[in-house]
């Protein structure tokens, strides 16, 4: 009896399948044919899943996200402190066993390349849409730090503004510096914990 195909795991099948050419060759440089032969599917199967490639780069960051959403989400306590589930969050040494950090920063470097030169757009709202998440996350874990009681905030949305920026600029940052994952993690640590130190006071 034949398998009954799946559409959804289908097509995170094809869309995980692209991560290495990507890294190898950057995403502009990719072609749908290429993914076509790496999924190992004809290049018309690719068009019943996704309109073009840029839905298959962002088809893979919600896969990763939603990976990394549900992993952290499994490593927290009601009882750690704002400061630590935010931290916790950040660290993206505790993503899955199974994931090539490597091969995601790379990609994720890959991904603001394409935004920078992009014109349509499709990039730059993708990638708004996908920090807004974070923000969303962080401003909410501050927000319950001074709730309870935990932390004193002068401006809960500049604190989480900022530390987005940080990552964004750390991103290119680790590009133009040619930094792997572990440099650019601790690099990360750092001014992330610099940033909560001095832009919170912490209620003992």
């Amino acid at each position: 009896m034949a398998r009954i195909i799946d559409k959804e795991e289908k097509k995170a099948s094809i869309a995980l399948s692209a991560i290495k050419l990507f890294c190898e060759k950057g995403i502009q440089q990719t072609s749908i044919t290429e993914i076509a032969k790496s999924a190992g599917v004809a290049k018309g199967t690719i068009y019943l899943y996704f309109k073009n490639k840029e839905e298959i780069v962002f088809t893979i960051w919600d896969i990763l996200s939603e990976q990394h959403q549900e992993f952290f989400q499994k490593n927290i306590t009601e009882n750690m402190r704002a400061k630590e589930k935010i931290l916790h969050y950040l660290n993206f040494n505790e993503f899955k066993e199974d994931v090539d950090k490597e091969q995601v920063l790379k990609l994720f470097q890959h991904f603001v390349s394409s935004m920078l030169i992009d014109e349509t757009q499709l990039y730059t709202e993708y990638f708004e849409s996908f920090f807004q998440k974070d923000y969303d996350l962080i401003s909410s874990y501050l927000n319950e730090g001074v709730e309870k009681g935990e932390l004193v905030i002068d401006d809960v949305d500049t604190l989480t503004k900022t530390i987005i920026l940080l990552l964004k600029g750390l991103l290119v940052k680790s590009k133009a510096s040619n930094m792997n994952f572990t440099e650019t993690q601790k690099a990360f640590n750092k001014y992330i914990n610099y940033l909560l130190e001095n832009c919170t006071k912490e209620i003992l």
